[in-house]
Parts: C-alpha cells; structure tokens; sequence
C-alpha cells in the first residue's frame, strides 16, 4: 500500500481507518515524512495508541466521510495521496459514495487513492467508479496475507 501511495518526504499523505497502525508504519518507513501524515481514524482506543506510537503524525478522531472538513481544519489544502484500510466494498453505497467523493475532493489532480480489500474485484462500486470517472488498477496481490488481499489503485481519468 505504500508502495502504491508513492511515499515520498515531500507528498502529503492521508490515511484512513489506520486501526493499530500497520499500513501507518510502512507509509513512515517508505519515506512520509510525519508532518505529512495525516491519520484519521474513528475508534477512540486506536486513536489514542497512534497518538502514543507514532507522535510526530497528526491523529484525528473522525469520519471519513467528512475527510474534507477535516482536512481543513488542519489547515491542509489537499495531499497526494489517501491510503484506506477501510472495508469500502461493505458499506452501504451511499456511504461509500459520501467517502469516495471526499477523497477526490481533497486529491490532488495527479493524486492516487490507494485501497486494499480482501474481495476478488475493485472495492468501489462499478457504478461510483463510472460515474466519478476513475480509473481503477488493481496494483498488487498479496497472497500471503490471510486471507489473500488485493491493492487497488484509484485515479481521475483525464
């Protein structure tokens, strides 16, 4: 997944649904710098571990469906990049749509929207993909992980 995100110091990146911090420790160690990684996460219990285990990042208890406020009230004018843990294909459309259309709100236009699902197709509705204009790419497999997973890739088509 990080990987996918392009890490970079300088590429301003946003996470959503960290949980424990897994995805958030590889987006680190691939070369975010902290100050440009924004993790939100709703749970309060995990927001209170990523605040202890990774200090120099901002946590933000919130939903991501309000990623654009959010990110405005941080002070962020947009990222390169968001990074999802969050089981988007299991959502009911409407919220799913809600995170989605946030997450392009906020994207930069050559920014990617990076998605994991453990599903064997794209984790956003094929409707949504259509309707939004985006262009899909299932980016890696990962076997093994248990059970198997998929990264996929989401871009604005031009």
């Amino acid at each position: 997944m990080a990987r996918a995100a392009g890490c970079a110091p300088q590429r301003r990146v946003v996470e959503l649904g960290p949980g424990t911090g897994p995805v958030t420790a590889a987006l680190l160690d691939q070369g975010v710098a902290p100050e440009n990684l924004l993790l939100i996460e709703l749970d309060n219990a995990f927001v209170d571990h990523l605040s202890t285990l990774h200090p120099e990042t901002t946590v933000v208890n919130g939903d991501a469906t309000r990623i654009a406020r959010i990110l405005r009230d941080q002070g962020w004018d947009g990222c390169d990049a968001v990074v999802s843990g969050l089981p988007l294909i299991a959502m009911p459309l409407p919220v799913q749509a809600r995170v989605v259309r946030g997450v392009f709100s906020v994207l930069k236009p050559d920014g990617v929207f990076v998605q994991f699902t453990y599903g064997p197709f794209a984790p956003i509705n094929p409707e949504l993909i259509r309707r939004l204009r985006l262009r899909p790419r299932r980016h890696s497999w990962i076997a093994r992980n248990l059970p198997p997973a998929s990264v996929w890739t989401f871009r604005r088509l031009p």
